[in-house]
């Protein structure tokens, strides 16, 4: 589970707008991030950590020309997330492995606007995903009972949607083939 806290504060410029949409928003946080095709992976043998994140604007200077959504762009990176893996009965194998996202993250009114990117130091691939989505991480043959790799995250918000500390966690799915 990743936890994050130490928002930027808003200056005069950068006013809170009113969210819309509440009704839509209450009724989507009751949801259920459902597997899209693979099953869950163990990672309980990663180490357990609660990351303090500082999120900075993503843009700076003159803010004239963005689009709202722009305007409230917050950014944060993570780095060194190790993540471990149990693929035992899984191996010899070929499979796919997936990073995917629940749809719906603690501590948003909305996940419009978040974006979870990736980059890894050795065996998955670097990569981009959103809320109720899944992108490819690895597509091999297992060759190990335990799958270790680095991860360094930057995570991509809407500001205008945080509503209380911000906590979310990857999911690792596998299909064989």
């Amino acid at each position: 589970m990743i936890f994050l806290k130490e928002i930027p504060s808003f200056t005069k410029k950068r006013s809170m707008i009113p969210i819309k949409g509440t009704l839509l928003a209450l009724l989507l946080a009751g949801s259920v991030f459902v597997a899209q095709a693979g099953e869950i992976l163990d990672d309980s043998l990663s180490p357990k950590k609660q990351y303090s994140v500082q999120f900075e604007w993503a843009h700076k200077g003159d803010l004239s020309a963005l689009s709202k959504d722009e305007f409230y762009r917050l950014k944060a990176y993570i780095p060194d997330v190790e993540v471990r893996l149990n693929t035992t009965d899984y191996l010899g194998k070929q499979a796919r492995i997936y990073l995917a996202l629940p749809q719906t993250i603690d501590g948003l009114s909305s996940t419009e606007g978040f974006s979870l990117n990736w980059e890894t130091d050795r065996i998955f691939s670097s990569g981009r995903t959103t809320p109720g989505n899944r992108a490819l991480i690895f597509d091999g043959k297992i060759d190990s009972p335990i799958m270790i790799d680095l991860f360094t995250f930057t995570l991509k918000i809407n500001a205008s949607y945080l509503t209380e500390k911000l906590r979310y966690a990857p999911i690792f799915e596998i299909e064989t083939y």
